[in-house]
């Protein structure tokens, strides 16, 4: 199993109702919340790999903007709780501090970098 493979098995059931993907986000459907999982790199392929994705936390576009802001601000906090204390079938992941944008239709994005270890 690759990395990105269990972190999409990691945070899947932390997110019930989001809709996972990887690569790019597809976001056809303004009222759905999206986790998209992207590969960013990371140090050079060696016995012990350093793999490093970016997670991006795409909202719903909703009546209540704020409101759903922090919904998906305390998704992202979750998410990163989660982290530090388990790392699925990883032997390491390393998430970092949360990074605010808006889409043009402004539904909030919350995107973290995640390092992960695994052998």
């Amino acid at each position: 199993m690759s990395a990105s493979d269990s972190i999409r098995e990691f945070i899947a059931p932390l997110l019930p109702g989001w809709r996972i993907q990887f690569g790019r986000w597809m976001g056809d459907n303004t009222s759905a919340r999206y986790a998209v999982l992207r590969p960013v790199g990371g140090l050079p392929a060696e016995l012990v790999r350093q793999p490093s994705f970016s997670l991006a936390l795409v909202g719903a576009q909703s009546s209540n903007p704020a409101g759903e802001q922090l919904q998906v601000q305390e998704a992202a906090d979750m998410l990163i709780e989660a982290m530090r204390s388990d790392a699925g079938d990883l032997v390491f992941l390393q998430p970092g501090e949360p990074v605010f944008m808006a889409t043009d239709d402004g539904r909030p994005i919350f995107e973290i970098a995640i390092t992960a270890i695994t052998n």
